[in-house]
């Protein structure tokens, strides 16, 4: 009897971890069920916010190329900011020199009188006809409109003829900006390394050095272009210039 028993034994004992096994299967499969179906409900209300918010792959498409624009509009507004700086100083400096010239005038005149058949202009009208920041602000106008070779040619008049001033390295900067709109890359570079020489202590040199780096990059020499972009990092860490040159970097490394 005992003999007949003990292969039924033996087949329940091996059918229970098998058992146990298909139970544990199912368990897992039921679970991961669960989550596709979970993974599906989820991607549907995705899908219905999508659609509610009107969001699509060309408006993600749009927003971003609104940051690439973003980005050059940050860039542009900085050029920009930089003259209207470098214009309230200068033209608080042209009220005192003018100022100056209007109560020299009377004394001027008291000494020599001219004549009644048309004399030649006095130095002092001949020094106001050859105002500094006048040259200098039609020559920026020319650049504003577009007039690259005007400009350049008016910022170099006003080099030949004010060599001391304090706009001369300023005249250099927009040399090299009319070269750089003009994609006159190299002749842009030059003017750039000039700027540096000359005036390596003047409020330019970071704007310089930011585009001396783009100028390098636009010529497909991006490796010296990065070094540049670090090194004005390095020199100017806190600088509006080094945080331009920190995202083009960053726009090489992703």
């Amino acid at each position: 009897m005992k003999l007949k028993l003990l292969p039924v034994l033996m087949a329940l004992l091996l059918s229970l971890p098998l058992a146990a096994v298909k139970k544990d299967t199912q368990v897992i499969l039921d679970e991961l069920q669960k989550l596709s179906d979970d993974i599906a409900r989820l991607s549907a209300q995705v899908t219905e916010l999508l659609k509610k918010s009107g969001i699509n792959d060309e408006k993600i498409s749009a927003i971003a190329r609104n940051q690439a624009d973003l980005a050059q509009s940050k860039e542009n507004f900085m050029l920009s900011m930089q003259f209207f700086k470098e214009e309230l100083t200068d033209l608080k400096n042209s009220l005192n020199k003018l100022d100056d010239r209007i109560m020299s005038m009377p004394v001027a005149a008291a000494g020599t009188q001219p004549a009644a058949t048309g004399a030649p202009a006095t130095t002092g009208e001949a020094a106001l006809t050859q105002d500094p920041s006048s040259i200098y602000y039609a020559a920026y106008s020319d650049y504003i409109k577009e007039n690259f070779d005007l400009a350049i040619e008016g910022f170099r008049q006003f080099i030949r003829s004010f060599p001391e001033s304090g706009l001369a390295d300023n005249s250099l900067y927009w040399i090299a900006e009319c070269y750089y709109a003009k994609k006159k890359y190299q002749d842009a570079i030059n003017t750039f390394n000039e700027l540096l020489a000359k005036y390596n202590d003047g409020d330019k040199v970071a704007a310089a050095i930011l585009k001396k780096g783009y100028a390098l990059i636009e010529m497909g020499r991006q490796s010296e272009g990065l070094v540049i972009l670090k090194e004005l990092i390095s020199r100017f860490p806190l600088s509006e210039e080094a945080s331009l040159a920190g995202q083009k970097i960053k726009e090489f490394s992703e």
